[in-house]
């Protein structure tokens, strides 16, 4: 009998900046490297024989959670991908909610008949994802494996199991980042023990039990979007509905770094948690002009900006009397993500 523990990777960029990232390759958070270290505080003692993931960064990552603690090597393969959205990947949900609301709430509620340009359809992830779990349950008789996937190709995967129709699977609920489901193959088959449990996080490492979207009957949530200022290249337009509520921009970009240059949200949207959204948008915008480290420089006596851009995941990067450089780092370099893991992990294990 082989036992497979599948994993849904940890808090990422989408999760927090609330985006549509199917094959985006998005990032892992600060909020989702604390989840990791929880996860291999789970999985120290458990035996590990062998560790799979997704080809994409953010289940890489969270894979290092056995990987890096059990000292082995992470196979990859894009059998595990998350569903690619097509024309969809890096939109916001709530540029989706505005212009696309129909396919959206399809998405949510109806995945047999939704489908986007360039997308995937549901039931070709569903085909796919069995065939790479059989795969590798085949690969490994008598051993446990640990198999790192993604939010809605592995719900679709487990309810396929269970015995569920994709009309079925629209009714099952959403794994939390981290969640651990456990099978369990042999002669007969695969079989789910059981699923989504992710006990191994305290509430306040929780990222789907804070979102609004997963209490909505449609699954649709208020959101920010943005337009590009036709006046300035790398400025945004923060918009709710179709009313501006503020601004987002970025310079041009050197060696790597881009520097956030505006930041603000009316006095209307504030209080909503919406400013970790247009730190997503500069992001977005920073990596698509080849940069992986976004550069903030605040007056010292702004101690609520500085506090805010520490929330949003900036650190100190230099400091002055009279000023201080915030810096976050949103790239793909391996070492620099086992050096996040490590520091989390460190602190775990104090």
């Amino acid at each position: 009998m082989t036992t497979v523990y599948l994993i849904r990777h940890a808090e990422a960029e989408g999760n927090l900046y609330r985006r549509a990232h199917g094959h985006y390759n998005s990032a892992i958070t600060a909020r989702g490297y604390r989840q990791i270290a929880a996860l291999a505080k789970r999985f120290e003692q458990e035996h590990i024989d062998a560790v799979y993931s997704s080809d994409l960064v953010r289940t890489q990552t969270t894979a290092l959670a056995i990987a890096r603690v059990h000292g082995l090597p992470i196979r990859t393969t894009p059998e595990l991908r998350e569903v690619g959205v097509g024309v969809w990947e890096d939109r916001t949900w709530a540029w989706l909610a505005r212009f696309d609301r129909e396919r959206l709430v399809a998405f949510n509620v109806n995945i047999g008949a939704w489908e986007v340009e360039g997308g995937e359809r549901m039931a070709d992830v569903r085909d796919r994802m069995l065939r790479a779990v059989k795969t590798i349950a085949a690969a490994h008789p008598n051993e446990t494996v640990a198999v790192f996937t993604h939010g809605m190709a592995l719900r679709t995967l487990v309810g396929t199991l269970q015995g569920l129709s994709l009309a079925e699977i629209d009714k099952t609920p959403h794994a939390e980042n981290t969640a651990v489901t456990k099978l369990v193959s042999d002669e007969t088959g695969i079989r789910v023990l059981w699923r989504d449990d992710a006990s191994h996080l305290p509430e306040e490492l929780t990222t789907l039990r804070r979102q609004a979207w997963t209490k909505a009957r449609d699954g649709v949530e208020p959101g920010v979007w943005f337009e590009p200022d036709a006046a300035a290249a790398g400025r945004f337009h923060v918009l709710c509905e179709d009313e501006r509520v503020g601004t987002v921009a970025v310079a041009p970009g050197v060696d790597g770094v881009a520097d956030l240059t505006e930041l603000r949200l009316d006095a209307s949207a504030q209080g909503r948690n919406l400013g970790i959204r247009l730190v997503g948008q500069a992001v977005s915008h920073a990596r698509a002009q080849g940069c992986d480290t976004l550069r903030a420089v605040l007056p010292r006596e702004n101690a609520l900006g500085l506090h805010r851009m520490a929330e949003y995941g900036f650190r100190v990067a230099e400091e002055t009397p009279e000023r201080v450089t915030m810096a976050l780092y949103s790239g793909y370099d391996g070492a620099r993500r086992i050096a996040s893991f490590d520091e989390a992990w460190a602190e775990v294990e104090r």
